[in-house]
């Protein structure tokens, strides 16, 4: 199952190519690296077992075991002996057995540091040439090189490249899944190299913290799986985005809160089918808290991506009482009248609408569009005091581009200077800087508006100039301060007339009361 989103204006699925990459990363590595994997490392065992190095080691790391006071040490023993059988005897299962000592890091270190075997001991010397030699056909095998392990912390691309490990196929199959559920969206909302920024830091952090917590070797990319559905879950939330399943016509609704669901009934699933070894706690804890973080960090939640994600499916509202059937004619007549350029009669029809539904940008935009076409001043200014005026948190591109047509010299014309400067700021926090400017300098040439808005007008170039810094574009940023220099001396002793806080009387008396958010006037 393979589901696609589809962006905003889009009537085809994006390609999620980062996904596929990684989805075709791990198949390849499990699917053709894994089997030549398990050949050498079968030699490797045969090696061990016929060079004398397993009835060396073995009973001197059971008697380690046995007097080591580590609390891993009864399970280790368990283990070992399982894998080991008689004491006398040769290892029943001798692969299990040195993935026992291999794993406990102390025991390999002082192996390593001829302290297990000393070198007072005859033996010696045939027993260090033979572990060199089983040392260097382990290496020869692509997943001990790639896995994480207690070199990690020398060898730190480790910390990357054991995700796309996985010792047993259902195990490579489930992470697989949730990879092409999960991360069409999580690339889609957050672009590629953000993406994959959360996939290999995610997987790195869940690295660290499982080696540090159970010293244990972690496989598989579950951690950066559940650092994507986190990013996803904190961007999206409980809006629902708009995808494709890959053999189908019809889209479907996808809550983004739905990616930790599928994290954790796949969890749910392995505990129950396999046991509490199958689960890791710590992989799901460290990378959702990763990937939150860089979601949260980027403020993925409000940015372009999200928004075009989910705008497709945002339920549209049919309602059914008679304000909603009288909007629904009103639209209907206002579009036919535009249609045959009845100008008048489309601004009428279009305030009506307006005055409906105050918030509407469609409404509100189109009525704009009307009186911009028409004679009248009046309703010109009235449209324009709406858009002005209207709260929103966030600002669609329709929005942005209502806010612009705000600077044509005709609308102006028709605006106080306060209102000019409103339309400046709205513009300074869409990052429209240009149009802002256009504004500022038409005022900032009037010597007497320059010293009545002094204080409104330094605040809007401060913002255009920092934005500028932010974004590194140093020359646009000293023209900004030139006319800072310019204009305003000493920006400390800057007065003029505060912005307005209440909209214009106009504006309460031509938006009928029960529409009105405004406090009243006093």
């Amino acid at each position: 199952m393979f589901v696609l989103p589809i962006p905003h204006g889009s009537r085809t699925p994006a390609v999620p190519v980062a996904t596929l990459v990684l989805a075709l990363a791990s198949t390849i590595v499990f699917f053709v690296f894994a089997p030549l994997d398990r050949t050498a490392l079968s030699a490797a065992v045969d090696f061990y077992v016929d060079s004398g190095l397993a009835a060396t080691e073995l009973p001197r790391y059971r008697e380690y075991l046995a007097q080591t006071a580590d609390p891993d040490a009864v399970g280790r023993m368990l283990q070992l002996e399982h894998a080991v059988g008689p004491a006398t005897g040769k290892p029943t299962d001798p692969a299990r057995a040195l993935e026992v000592l291999h794993g406990d890091r102390r025991f390999e270190r002082g192996l390593h540091a001829d302290k297990v075997v000393t070198q007072s001991e005859p033996g010696y010397e045939q027993w260090k040439r033979d572990r060199q030699r089983f040392d260097e056909l382990t290496r020869s095998a692509l997943s001990e090189r790639m896995a994480l392990s207690a070199q990690s912390w020398r060898e730190p691309w480790r910390l990357v490249t054991y995700l796309w490990l996985h010792p047993t196929a259902p195990l490579c199959l489930t992470n697989l899944l949730v990879l092409l559920l999960v991360g069409p969206f999580a690339e889609a909302s957050a672009g590629a190299a953000l993406f994959l920024l959360c996939y290999l830091g995610g997987g790195a952090v869940s690295g660290v913290v499982n080696l540090l917590l159970s010293g244990r070797a972690a496989a598989g990319d579950w951690g950066a799986l559940a650092a994507l559905a986190a990013m996803l879950a904190v961007s999206v939330g409980t809006r629902s985005m708009s995808g494709r399943l890959i053999a189908s016509r019809r889209p479907t609704l996808v809550p983004g809160i739905a990616a930790l669901l599928v994290v954790a009934a796949v969890e749910v699933l392995r505990w129950a089918l396999v046991g509490r070894s199958a689960t890791d706690l710590s992989a799901d804890v460290s990378g959702a808290a990763f990937g939150g973080a860089l979601a949260w960090t980027f403020k993925l939640h409000d940015s372009r991506r999200v928004r075009a994600l989910t705008a497709r499916a945002r339920p549209r509202a049919h309602p059914v009482d008679s304000n909603g059937l009288k909007e629904s004619a009103l639209a209907r007549q206002a579009r036919e009248a535009a249609t045959r350029m009845e100008t008048r009669r489309a601004t009428q029809l279009y305030k009506e609408l307006a005055d409906l539904e105050p918030r509407h940008v469609e409404h509100l935009s189109a009525y704009l569009n009307t009186a911009l076409l028409g004679p009248d001043e009046t309703a010109l200014q009235d449209a324009a005091l709406r858009l002005l005026w209207l709260r929103s948190k966030s600002h669609s591109d329709q929005l942005r581009k209502a806010f612009l047509q705000l600077t044509q010299p005709k609308v102006l014309k028709v605006l106080p200077i306060d209102e000019h400067l409103r339309l400046a700021r709205r513009l300074v926090k869409l990052h429209e800087d240009a149009a802002a400017l256009k504004v500022l300098d038409a005022i900032l040439s009037d010597n007497h508006l320059r010293e009545l808005y002094a204080r409104q007008l330094a605040d809007c170039l401060l913002g255009i100039y920092t934005g500028y810094v932010r974004r590194r574009l140093t020359t646009l940023a000293e023209t900004i301060q030139s006319r800072l220099t310019q204009y305003f001396e000493a920006t400390n002793d800057l007065g003029g007339l505060p912005p307005a806080t209440r909209p214009p009387t106009t504006l309460f008396t031509s938006i009928p009361r029960s529409n009105t958010r405004f406090p009243p006037r006093g």
